[in-house]
């Protein structure tokens, strides 16, 4: 049976949209279905600002960023972000303080946090992140609730997300030195309920996941040690939540034994 109709089995049903990307992890797509279906990023344009903020060498380990939660609005003005949004209570207790920008990057992938992430994409500003891949695009900060409503939002797609990290993991963004301590970060990642929940345990994984409720997504290099790595990218605006999750660790199996018995 082909991958494509093993995922649809796992689908059959499922509410709203799905979308997933399998390539190699020098970025050749293998299978996909509606793997350029736009999707609310939720957290997973994180990845984005990971690799920008690592792009040129702007953040490095001497540099400290002041711990502050008002940030610019994209309607301008500014707006407050809230702790109960937010999944890094370390970054909000130094609230004042300044912080390593190398810690405020492992909280923003391992913890997923949107404090951290905001102090991030402020330095930057928004286009160096729009410029790391098409298929991820960041219109707005984290919590910019008034942005929002307008219609002012950040998305993605299976394939742009598979892509970026295939793209990362081949070395063609970064320097090699750079490459080893993205990849580390994202091999640190602490929420692993969706792709890596469907792998074997202590199978090598580097993911970055995020969630609304109303939208579960997640990307992965995976590295099988007996098989060839590779990159698997499912985002869903399903409405389903943790059953969303579990569907993500289920897809994710299936395509690991698709993989690993074709090697």
């Amino acid at each position: 049976m082909e991958l494509a109709e093993r995922w649809d089995r796992e689908l059959d049903g499922v509410p709203g949209e799905v979308s997933i990307q399998l390539r190699t992890a020098d970025g050749v797509p293998v299978a996909g279905l509606r793997p350029a279906a736009p999707h609310y990023a939720a957290s997973t344009m994180k990845l984005a600002v990971l690799v920008a903020a690592l792009t040129g060498g702007c953040f490095g380990p001497d540099t400290e960023l002041h711990v502050h939660d008002t940030f610019p609005s994209a309607l301008g003005g500014t707006f407050t972000i809230r702790q109960a949004d937010d999944q890094d209570d370390a970054t909000w207790r130094r609230l004042g303080a300044m912080v390593p920008a190398p810690a405020l990057l492992e909280r923003m992938i391992a913890d997923s946090g949107n404090l951290a992430t905001n102090l991030v994409l402020e330095r930057l500003g928004l286009d160096p992140v729009r410029a790391v891949h098409p298929g991820v695009t960041v219109n707005r900060l984290i919590g910019d609730q008034a942005a929002e409503a307008a219609g002012i939002t950040n998305t993605v797609t299976a394939a742009g997300l598979s892509g970026l990290l295939a793209a990362l993991a081949a070395g063609a963004l970064l320097p090699r030195a750079a490459t080893d301590a993205a990849l580390a970060v994202l091999a640190g990642q602490r929420h692993r309920r969706m792709i890596p929940a469907g792998l074997p345990p202590h199978v090598w994984s580097a993911s970055k996941g995020g969630w609304t409720g109303a939208v579960n997504h997640d990307v992965a290099l995976v590295r099988p040690g007996g098989a060839p790595a590779y990159v698997l990218a499912v985002c869903t605006s399903t409405g389903l939540d943790a059953d969303a999750e579990r569907l993500i660790a289920r897809l994710s199996a299936v395509t690991w034994a698709h993989w690993t018995a074709a090697a």
